[in-house]
């Protein structure tokens, strides 16, 4: 029994032994195949980040660096003062025309109200100069009109007391005339009976001659005081030497141009009142608005930068604080000089941001940011090559609404092919 066993042991012993070397050979080959399929896998990892990586580097162009941009407004001091606003928090929401703050001006420079008040004053006091001018003219147009009516009623009743005068001498010479008339025709009677001589006859016939000429002279003289005392009576006075009025009526005559004078500057001195004391309103207006002055945003949007702080003293034009317009949001972005001479307004391009899937359809707005990056929240570069890029519905996402200063990268294409890299990179993890 003995022997069998050992018979059986010396049999069994080596089939045992070689099933264990076929199962250790086994799983040799298994760990083999495994560590194989390990670096394949490996290997096509690495070949398929490579490819992408070529795929991007040499077909597909994308930015360096893009960022979520958007215009700003700078709200300036309208006038010197202590400033003090309502939001202080970079980010906070405003709206336009809201009062965001006030600057309050203790001493406001009233230099120009107070100049235009002793403007006022002067020309109040030209005015009164001009007032008592105009009265002390009217006082000597009156003294010499009542001058000139006293010198021509007394003129009138001279020449009054001339005609009754001469009346009296033409009614003399009348008489005398009766006289030599009738001298001379009973001269003739005599004459002609031989009772008078021719010489007395002569004699009474030239005394006839010279009365009726003194009549006619005297009637004249009493037609010429007439002409003169009818002109007396209506301002005009006539004499030998003389066809006009007395020095009274010129003087008269004189005031009242010097006084339509007056008037005509008191008139303009009263008008320069009015417009002085309306300046001066003004002024006072202006004044009372700039001692404190609201301070109000033009646009809708949120705030950004606060160069200046409440309670800061702070000059006329001096920058307060940036807002910017949510509704001008847009991606900046650097690029190569090579890609920048290969790109066109209106290409269509997407914009991915970083850290996420999110990705956005856009359009080239413009090339070259050099003249207008100051105008944006975050400055481009200004030693690299800037695009704009107009991405729409970043106004209407939910999650990058106004995400000003939020990264990514803008890629220039928008094939299929670019989205099965796109997709390859998110399941590599590349994104």
């Amino acid at each position: 029994m003995t022997d069998i066993m050992h018979d059986r042991g010396g049999f069994f012993g080596p089939l045992t032994e070689g099933r264990r070397l076929a199962s250790l050979a086994g799983k040799a080959k298994i760990a083999v195949s495994w560590r194989r399929t390990a670096k394949y896998g490996v290997g096509a990892l690495l070949l398929a980040i490579g490819v992408v990586s070529t795929y991007e580097n040499v077909l597909v162009r994308t930015s360096r660096e893009a960022v979520i941009n958007g215009r700003v407004v700078v709200i300036r001091a309208p006038t010197d003062g202590f400033v003090s606003t309502t939001v202080s928090v970079p980010g906070s929401a405003v709206s336009a025309g809201a009062a965001i703050g006030q600057i309050a001006d203790p001493q406001p420079d009233d230099s120009r109200a107070f100049a235009l008040q002793q403007e006022a004053a002067a020309t109040e006091r030209d005015r009164d100069g001009m007032l008592r001018r105009v009265a002390n003219l009217e006082q000597a147009r009156r003294e010499a009109d009542a001058q000139a009516e006293a010198y021509r009623l007394g003129r009138v009743q001279q020449d009054e007391l001339r005609l009754e005068e001469m009346q009296a001498s033409l009614a003399a010479a009348m008489a005398r005339e009766a006289d030599a008339v009738a001298a001379a025709q009973r001269g003739t009677a005599l004459h002609l009976r031989g009772f008078q001589s021719d010489e007395a006859y002569e004699r009474a016939r030239h005394a006839q001659e010279i009365a009726q000429y003194e009549t006619i002279a005297a009637r004249k003289r009493v037609d010429t005081l007439g002409a003169e005392l009818k002109a007396a009576r209506t301002g005009t006075y006539l004499g030998d030497s003389y066809n006009d009025v007395p020095s009274s009526f010129q003087r008269a005559r004189e005031l009242v141009v010097r006084i339509d004078e007056a008037a005509a500057e008191l008139d303009q001195l009263a008008r320069k009142a009015e417009n002085v004391s309306a300046q001066l309103a003004a002024e006072r207006e202006r004044l009372a608005a700039r001692a404190v002055a609201a301070l109000t945003t033009p646009i809708s949007g949120n705030l950004w930068t606060m160069p200046a702080v409440s309670g800061e003293y702070v000059r006329k034009g001096q920058e307060l604080l940036t807002v910017v317009d949510c509704s001008t949001a847009m991606v900046t972005a650097s690029v190569t000089d090579r890609e920048f001479n290969e790109l066109r307004l209106g290409d269509a391009v997407r914009f991915r941001v970083a850290g996420t899937t999110r990705e956005y359809a856009g359009s080239i707005a413009k090339l070259g940011l050099a003249s207008t990056g100051g105008t944006f929240a975050i400055s481009p570069e200004e030693h690299r090559q800037q695009v704009a890029v107009n991405v729409p519905d970043l106004k209407n996402s939910p999650d990058d609404t106004c995400a000003i200063g939020r990264t990514g990268e803008v890629i220039f294409g928008d094939g299929d092919t670019a989205r099965i890299v796109a997709l390859l990179r998110r399941s590599l993890g590349l994104s």
